[in-house]
């Protein structure tokens, strides 16, 4: 909740597990649908929690479109 945009180095950070660790559960969530990897990269990547994101944008659309 704190970010839903973070880099994995961060996420690694904060966490405190391992980065492997890390990659693995993040491979799993990403295949869940519950984040998404935005930069395609194998370092240093950036990613969204989903659901939150869209929750978040609730109420927020331009009424006009």
């Amino acid at each position: 909740m704190e970010r839903p945009v973070a880099a994995s180095g961060w996420l690694v950070e904060k966490t405190g597990i391992a980065p492997a660790t890390f990659n693995k559960a993040f491979s799993r969530l990403e295949e869940l649908g519950i984040v998404k990897e935005l930069t395609k990269k194998k370092r240093n990547r950036l990613s969204r929690h989903t659901d939150y994101i869209e929750i978040l944008s609730r109420g927020t659309e331009n009424p006009d479109r």
